[in-house]
């Protein structure tokens, strides 16, 4: 079977090339489900690159054929073995339960299949939701009062005060986030898939713009790529039996 020509203009794009580079390119026509899929946008790039996409999510403006809802988290609403290539992109940080969600995956994948995610590291300079330097850490109400006061805000807290910034921030980071370290996921992705390796060397090197300057820079001074998978992003692959 053919492959669709790897373009990392799209997210689609992205994921092909990093499959590439690991061995693993995605066939055209591949059945493809995104893990925490928001409006569907991704789902809708892969549909228009020839493949077989969709997408479910725990929260959803309204349900398609494409779009499923997730109504018993994480019970994914598809026959096991169903698909391809499952991946997600900033959602992992999300997920309450990442032994259920990593099971859920693989079972949903056919045997052989990959999944790939890609997510903020725990330990990330400025936790990328509330814009909070070390948030992935320090969660204490202190901590983000300090930076609402000083004027931080996200776009939805444009025009808020400082005690409601700090409420906001409070809860999404307590109630909406787990981030977990590199040596967690591991542990919890190798009880359900053959293979696990983290690969943000490839996301740097297929991305567009500073990501792909700093890959070129990487290659010179190793542990600049090092810093980048510590303080900034994380690359998951896993592969099913």
């Amino acid at each position: 079977m053919t492959t669709i020509r790897a373009d990392t203009a799209t997210h689609a794009g992205l994921h092909a090339s990093i499959l590439e580079s690991l061995g693993h390119p995605l066939p055209a026509g591949a059945k493809v489900l995104d893990f925490g899929c928001g409006d569907g946008a991704m789902v809708g790039e892969y549909r228009s690159a020839g493949y077989d996409a969709y997408g479910c999510d725990i929260v959803l403006e309204r349900e398609t054929e494409f779009l499923r809802l997730i109504t018993s988290p994480y019970r994914l609403p598809f026959p096991s073995g169903t698909f391809d290539f499952v991946f997600s992109d900033q959602v992992l940080e999300h997920v309450d339960d990442h032994r259920a969600a990593l099971g859920e995956i693989s079972r949903v994948l056919r045997g052989g299949g990959w999944t790939l995610h890609i997510f903020p590291s725990k330990f990330c300079l400025v936790e990328p939701h509330t814009f909070v330097p070390l948030a992935t850490l320090l969660q204490s109400r202190r901590w983000l009062h300090l930076w609402a006061r000083v004027g931080l805000r996200n776009r939805y807290q444009k025009g808020k005060d400082s005690k409601e910034v700090v409420e906001l921030n409070y809860r999404f980071l307590t109630t909406g986030t787990s981030y977990l370290t590199k040596r967690q996921l591991r542990r919890l992705a190798t009880d359900h898939f053959s293979e696990v390796s983290f690969v943000e060397h490839l996301l740097l090197q297929h991305s567009y713009g500073r990501s792909r300057h700093l890959s070129r820079l990487a290659k010179r001074w190793p542990i600049l790529g090092r810093f980048y998978s510590t303080l900034h992003s994380r690359v998951m692959f896993c592969r099913k039996a």
